[in-house]
């Protein structure tokens, strides 16, 4: 439903740009959420590659609300592993995320559609293979 609801907010123009770890700790899990992009950046979403292990999980929208806390983006942080974010409505505290993630952005890369859609073979295969565990993201 989030994944829906992004991809619907940035064709109705709605400026949606995500930060992700290029290399994490769990590689099925990058594999698994990168089988999301090419979706993602059809719809208008603007992705970010992190250069270096990334383990925030913020967000802030409107300038005026802000989540933060331990809950990843996946069915097992919501029912399994008992994560928690705390949400605030603040102009002052989203202003100061924003200030934040455009100071991440400039360890990460943009990813573009065409830069997507030219990678390797045996990276759109594992993608294939692994499409059955999607449920889990």
């Amino acid at each position: 439903m989030l994944l829906d609801a992004l991809k619907a907010a940035a064709r109705r123009g709605v400026d949606v740009e995500i930060l992700v770890p290029w290399m994490s700790n769990h590689i099925i899990a990058d594999w698994l959420s990168r089988s999301h992009f090419s979706e993602c950046l059809k719809a208008g979403i603007r992705i970010f590659g992190y250069r270096h292990m990334l383990h925030a999980k913020t967000c802030t929208i409107d300038g005026e609300w802000s989540t933060i806390g331990t809950a990843n983006l996946d069915r097992l942080s919501s029912i399994g592993n008992y994560e928690i974010n705390v949400e605030i409505y603040n102009r002052d505290l989203a202003r100061q995320m924003e200030v934040l993630f455009k100071y991440d952005k400039t360890n990460a890369f943009e990813l573009s559609l065409e830069d997507w859609e030219q990678r390797p073979w045996y990276v759109r295969l594992s993608e294939w293979l692994l499409a059955p565990l999607r449920f889990l993201t």
